[in-house]
C-alpha cells in the first residue's frame, strides 16, 4: 500500500502548526496555555492533552464504558458520603430537645463535620498521591460506615459529636479524590462537564440528604435516617470495591532539550503497531507536568496526537483492581515521577501537605478560585442553616419533612447547572481557541462563563434575604430563591476550579485541598454567629452579605485573570510544584 497519502498528510500538518506559530508570533507556552487544536485555518482537531500511552491499560485509553463506570462510582460515593454529616438541618430542633442544647451548639455537630471534612484532605491527598486513589477511596467509605452506625447508637451529645468527627473523616475523600480521578482519565477539552458531575453530586447530598432527613425523622426516627445512610454507604462501598480499579498512572516524561516549537504528526495506538506508538509516546509534550510531560523538555520534532487518531478502547488491568495498586511507590526510586532526590517517602509526604498551603498563599490563581468556590457554597449554607429558624416558625410553621422538601428547589437549580456549566465553560473556550488564538487555548478562556451564575447568584441571595425578612410566600423563597442559589453552587465552582486545574494540571487534589480549607473554614465560623445575627438584625444584612463576597470575588477574578491571568501563570511557571 503506498504510504504518499500519509507523508502528503503529514506536510500538511506540520504546515498547518507553522502556520499556527507563525500566526501567533511563537505563542508563549507555559502551564495554563496548550496547543489544542490542529489542522487547516485555525484547526479542526483536538489536541490531547495529556498525551496518552500506548499501554491500553492507560486511564486516558480505557473505553468510554471504563470511564463513565469509574466516573459515575466516584459521583455516587461522593452523593452518599457528604450526605450523612452535612444533611441535618431540619433535624436541629429534634436535636435541640433531645439533647437539651442550644442552636449554636446543635450547630456545632454540623461545624465538627464540615472543619474535619476539609482538613482530614492534609492527609488523604498525600495518601492517594503516593498509595493510589484505590485504598484510599475505600478506606475511607469503610471508616464512613462504621462512623455510621456510631450515630446511629448514640445516646449523648459528646458522643454524638465525636461520630461527627469521625464522619467527616471518612467523608473527607469526597472533598478531593474524584478531581483527581477526573485528571487521571479524562483529556483537558473533557473534564468541563464532569467537573459539573463532581459539585453536581456534592451539593445533591446536600440538597436530598436534608429532604431524606426530614421525611425520615418526621415518620419514624432520626436515627433511621442514619441507619439507611448505612446501607447505602455500603452498597457504594461493594461498587468501589469490584468496579473501581485504581486511575492513577506514572507516565514517562520526556528527556530532551527544549526551547523549539511542537510540531504535530499523527499516529495510532494500535496493537498493530506497539513499537511506533511506543516510540511516539516518548516524544508526547504538554505545558503542565510531569505527568503530561514537561515544557522544558519538548521535544523539536514531538509527537502530538489528536482526538481523530485516538482509540480508546483500552481497559483496565487486573493489578489496577488489587487493594494496593501502587504499592511500588512505596519504594522511592520505582516510578517515573519518583527519584533519589525526593528522599524517601516520609519527604514526598511532606511536600505533599506543605504543597496546598503554598499555592493557596502564594498562587494568586488558587487563591482567587479557593475563595470563589469557598464563598458560592457559603451562599447555600447560609439558606440551610436558617431554614429550620424561619420555616419552622410562624407565619409558615412547616414541619420537619416540609422543611426537608424546600431542598428540592436546590436540586433543581443544581441539575440546571449541570447540564449548563460544563458544556458552556468548554465550549466557549475551544471556540475562543479555534476562532481567535489560532488553536492555543488559554486557560483563562473558560471564565466568561461565570457571568451567568453570578448573576443567578446575585439574584437568588437578594430574594431569600427579602424574603425572609418580610415573610413572603414560600413559593417565592423557595422556588425562585432558593432555586437559583443551586444554579450558581454548582456553576461557580465547577467554573473556576477547573480555571485553576487548566492552570496547574499536577496539582488537582492539591487545589481541591485548598478550596476545601477556604470552604470549610468559613462555614465552621458562620455557625457560631450566623443564626444568632440574623434573630438579632433581621435576614437581610448576613445574607446580602455573603451575596456581596460570592459575587465581588466573581467579578474581581473576571477583571483581573482575564486579561492577567497569563502574566500570573508565568510568574509561576518554573515551580518545581509542576513536576510533582
Amino acid at each position: 500500500m503506498s504510504t504518499e497519502p500519509y507523508a502528503a498528510h503529514y506536510r500538511q500538518r506540520q504546515n498547518d502548526v507553522a502556520e499556527i506559530m507563525e500566526r501567533n508570533e511563537m505563542p508563549d507556552i507555559i502551564p495554563g496555555t496548550d496547543v489544542i487544536f490542529a489542522g487547516h485555518e485555525g484547526g479542526d482537531e483536538v489536541v490531547l492533552i495529556p498525551q496518552p500511552t500506548s499501554s491500553p491499560d492507560d486511564p486516558l485509553n480505557w473505553s468510554k464504558t471504563w470511564k463513565t463506570i469509574v466516573i459515575a462510582n466516584q459521583s455516587v460515593f461522593v452523593f452518599v458520603s457528604i450526605m450523612t454529616p452535612l444533611a441535618i438541618s431540619p433535624l436541629t430542633l429534634l436535636f435541640e430537645a433531645e439533647f437539651r442544647k442550644s442552636l449554636p451548639e446543635v450547630n456545632m455537630l454540623f461545624g465538627a463535620a464540615a472543619i474535619t471534612l476539609g482538613y482530614a484532605n492534609f492527609l488523604v491527598v498525600p495518601a492517594a498521591n503516593l498509595l493510589g486513589r484505590r485504598p484510599v477511596v475505600l478506606v475511607c467509605g469503610l471508616v464512613c460506615i462504621l462512623a455510621n452506625i456510631w450515630q446511629g447508637l448514640v445516646t449523648s451529645y459528646s458522643s454524638f459529636l465525636g461520630a461527627r468527627v469521625i464522619s467527616g473523616i471518612g467523608a473527607a475523600a469526597n472533598e478531593s479524590i474524584m478531581p483527581m480521578v477526573v485528571a487521571d482519565l479524562l483529556f483537558l477539552h473533557q473534564r468541563g462537564s464532569s467537573m459539573a458531575l463532581y459539585f453536581w453530586a456534592y451539593f445533591l447530598g446536600l440538597f436530598i440528604g436534608p429532604i431524606i432527613s426530614g421525611a425520615i425523622a418526621s415518620q419514624i426516627s432520626w436515627r433511621w435516617f442514619f441507619w439507611v445512610c448505612t446501607i447505602l454507604q455500603g452498597a457504594s462501598f461493594f461498587f468501589l470495591l469490584f468496579a473501581h480499579p485504581e486511575t492513577k498512572y506514572d507516565r514517562p516524561p520526556t528527556s530532551v532539550p527544549a526551547s523549539r516549537s511542537p510540531t504535530i504528526t499523527d499516529f495510532r495506538t494500535s496493537a498493530t503497531t506497539p513499537g511506533a506508538a511506543e516510540k511516539a509516546s516518548e516524544g508526547v509534550i504538554s505545558s503542565s507536568s510531569s505527568s503530561e510531560a514537561h515544557m522544558r523538555t519538548q521535544s523539536p520534532r514531538a509527537v502530538m496526537m489528536t482526538t481523530a487518531h485516538h482509540i480508546a478502547n483500552g481497559r483496565p488491568s487486573r493489578a489496577q483492581f488489587s487493594l494496593l495498586p501502587m504499592r511500588k511507590r512505596l519504594s522511592i526510586g520505582h516510578s517515573h515521577h519518583s527519584n533519589a532526590s525526593n528522599g524517601s517517602v516520609l519527604a514526598v509526604l511532606l511536600r505533599d501537605v506543605a504543597s496546598p498551603v503554598r499555592i493557596l498563599f502564594c498562587y494568586p490563581i488558587v487563591t482567587w478560585s479557593a475563595l470563589a468556590m469557598g464563598f458560592a457554597a457559603n451562599a447555600l449554607l447560609c439558606l440551610n442553616l436558617t431554614q429550620a429558624q424561619v420555616f419552622g416558625a410562624p407565619p409558615f410553621r412547616f414541619g420537619l419533612d416540609q422543611i426537608g422538601y424546600t431542598n428540592f428547589a436546590f436540586a433543581a437549580g443544581a441539575a440546571v447547572a449541570l447540564g449548563t456549566a460544563g458544556p458552556l465553560s468548554d465550549g466557549i473556550a475551544l471556540r475562543r481557541a479555534r476562532a481567535g488564538a489560532g488553536g492555543v487555548l488559554e486557560a483563562e478562556m473558560r471564565l466568561p462563563a461565570l457571568v451567568p451564575y453570578v448573576c443567578a447568584n446575585a439574584a437568588g441571595m437578594a430574594v431569600a434575604a427579602v424574603g425572609y425578612q418580610r415573610a413572603w410566600p414560600w413559593e417565592a423563597i423557595v422556588v425562585v430563591g432558593y432555586s437559583l442559589v443551586g444554579l450558581q453552587v454548582v456553576g461557580i465552582p465547577a467554573i473556576a476550579i477547573a480555571y485553576a486545574v487548566d492552570s496547574y494540571k499536577s496539582l488537582p487534589g492539591e487545589i481541591m485541598i485548598a478550596a476545601t480549607i477556604v470552604k470549610n473554614t468559613f462555614g465552621f465560623g458562620m455557625i457560631f454567629f450566623f443564626n444568632d445575627w440574623a434573630a438579632r438584625s433581621g435576614y437581610i444584612s448576613p445574607v446580602l452579605l455573603v451575596m456581596a463576597l460570592t459575587c465581588g470575588f466573581s467579578v474581581l477574578g473576571l477583571c483581573v485573570f482575564i486579561p492577567w491571568g497569563k502574566q500570573f501563570r508565568r510568574w509561576t511557571k518554573d515551580s518545581k510544584l509542576h513536576s510533582l
